[in-house]
């Protein structure tokens, strides 16, 4: 055998029994298993960071946060309570506590703790989302704060200021179930009030009154009308119905400028009759060059983004006959 053979196999059997050592010599680790939570006992979130704490309270009537009990948004809490319910581990980071990394440090961490009375049956902290976009760090335990990755990305759900947590619908209703609708302008007002008109066919018609006796009734379609019994447009009408129906707002006002509403007339003022009555009022522009409302559906005076504003003034314009200036023409001297 050439000697250049025999090298290559004790090359080759010195490979083989090195990396059978650095494989017996690899740390093996078990993930924590995280047991489910029974989400309906959680009845209050606590979150945490290094300049606020945010309580979240579940009443009677839904969850609330702080202690004024502003309603938290629905579809926020799901997904929060959905996240608390179960959290499965993909990976050990680091035991050697370098948080700040992972911002799991104290200025960057957000900490979570859910509570079902007074027994905690969920704490841990969150950092900064993986690069992968999939996965989130944390650690468990305040004393180990061995860092994990978490499946889910799921800090933005936590990471939030109270406002950020608070409902932001001020107006929802039914459109089918508005059957009157009241438009005020500086001084002018129109009045709007749906009947129902039933639809009849050339066929029909021509039918004799027994032939239409043993048909079924005849189904009826909404007509909108002014209070003079003439005809308005329809689909304006329609259009402006669907952007009341469920009505968002950018932010609520503090108390401040809410009192200051009170004391000044709206610009607009829009009332929906069905089994309630609603009315909104819409204000000026802030600073921001949002528009500043109120409504009976809610207790809080609150701000509107101008282009969902702008949509509804346009609509309601239409409807009272007022002309909209092109924005071109207006900035022409």
């Amino acid at each position: 055998m050439k000697k250049e053979y025999i090298i290559l196999i004790i090359l080759i059997i010195g490979l083989i029994a090195y990396l059978g050592l650095k494989k017996d010599n690899q740390v093996h680790y078990e993930l924590p298993t995280i047991p489910q939570v029974d989400t309906t006992r959680i009845d209050r979130v606590e979150i945490s960071k290094a300049d606020r704490l945010v309580v979240l309270n579940k009443g009677e009537n839904g969850w609330t946060v702080t202690d004024k009990k502003f309603s938290a948004n629905p579809e926020d809490i799901e997904q929060m309570i959905g996240t608390l319910k179960a959290i499965k581990l993909s990976a050990l980071v680091s035991e050697a506590k370098d948080l700040a990394r992972y911002e799991l440090d104290d200025t960057h961490a957000v900490k979570v703790k859910a509570l079902a009375g007074k027994e905690a049956v969920r704490s841990f902290v969150i950092g900064k989302t993986a690069p992968s976009y999939n996965h989130t760090f944390i650690y468990l335990d305040d004393k180990d704060r061995t860092v994990y990755q978490a499946n889910g990305n799921f800090k933005s759900q936590f990471d939030k200021e109270i406002a950020d947590f608070r409902d932001k619908k001020v107006l929802e209703f039914d459109p089918a179930g508005v059957n009157k609708l009241t438009l005020e302008k500086q001084g002018q007002i129109v009045t709007l009030i749906k009947s129902q008109t039933p639809e009849t066919t050339d066929q029909e018609k021509e039918e004799t009154k027994k032939d239409l006796i043993k048909k079924k009734p005849v189904p009826q379609e909404s007509i909108w009308k002014k209070e003079d019994g003439s005809v308005t447009d329809q689909k304006t009408i329609s259009d402006l119905l669907s952007s009341l129906s469920k009505l968002e707002c950018q932010a609520f006002l503090d108390e401040d400028k809410a009192a200051r509403l009170k004391e000044i007339q709206p610009s607009y003022k829009i009332l929906l009759e069905n089994d309630k009555t609603f009315i909104l009022n819409l204000f000026n522009k802030n600073e921001n060059q949002d528009v500043e409302g109120s409504c009976s559906y809610t207790p809080y005076a609150f701000t509107l983004t101008s282009y969902k504003a702008e949509d509804i003034v346009s609509y309601a314009d239409k409807l009272l006959g007022i002309q909209q200036q092109d924005s071109t023409e207006s900035g022409e001297e």
